[in-house]
């Protein structure tokens, strides 16, 4: 069964022995806490770039006026060194830092790591944030270090998981490119006779 929202509310609640609730609609603060920690792990888990989130050479087009707004959705971007520019977000609008401008005339193959909704995120990823928003939860609700360092081994082995979740998704090898293409050519002797 999938992790819903609403059920890792509750795991961070049951991580100080506070009881479930049945919706993250209402008044109660520690379940508002809950959420609000929950989100910000989100943020902070998915900022560090997984396969599941990150795409390369996405193309971002400029508008009419030249310029090209940033969805809100994303977390960072790179123009991944095929490019002179320097490119950040500023302003909401692409920025190109070696040129001083935000006016581009042609498509921008950016990297990019957006950000999900915790509900549309694999369950290895869902299961570390969650783990994680427990611990973070249990320090700045109750102050209980003794929650922490239970939850601790549990954090190391979610994110584990995760990094193997992101291994075999990812195929890496040292023979590959960052976007997954194989770009090593290994000795062929044949190649060498037909120089000659």
């Amino acid at each position: 069964m999938k992790t819903t929202k609403l059920a890792a509310v509750n795991r961070i609640l049951s991580n100080v022995g506070q009881s479930p609730t049945t919706t993250l609609i209402g008044g109660n603060p520690l379940v508002e806490m809950a959420e609000v920690v929950l989100n910000e792990v989100n943020i902070a888990v998915q900022s560090e770039g997984w396969i599941f989130n990150t795409e390369y050479s996405y193309p971002f087009t400029p508008t009419t006026d030249n310029q090209i707004p940033i969805p809100q959705n994303v977390l960072a971007l790179d123009s991944n060194g095929r490019t002179n520019s320097f490119l950040v977000i500023r302003d909401g609008k692409l920025y190109d830092k070696a040129a001083h401008s935000y006016s581009f005339t042609g498509v921008q193959k950016l990297d990019v790591v957006w950000l999900f909704d915790f509900e549309e995120l694999p369950e290895a990823a869902k299961e570390y944030i969650t783990i994680r928003s427990g611990n973070v939860f249990a320090g700045r609700s109750v102050g209980s270090s003794e929650a922490v360092a239970f939850g601790q081994r549990e954090e190391v082995m979610s994110r584990a998981t995760l990094m193997e979740y992101d291994t075999q998704q990812g195929d890496y090898s040292i023979f590959n490119t960052n976007d997954g293409f194989t770009q090593y050519n290994s000795y062929n002797p044949i190649n060498v006779i037909r120089g000659y």
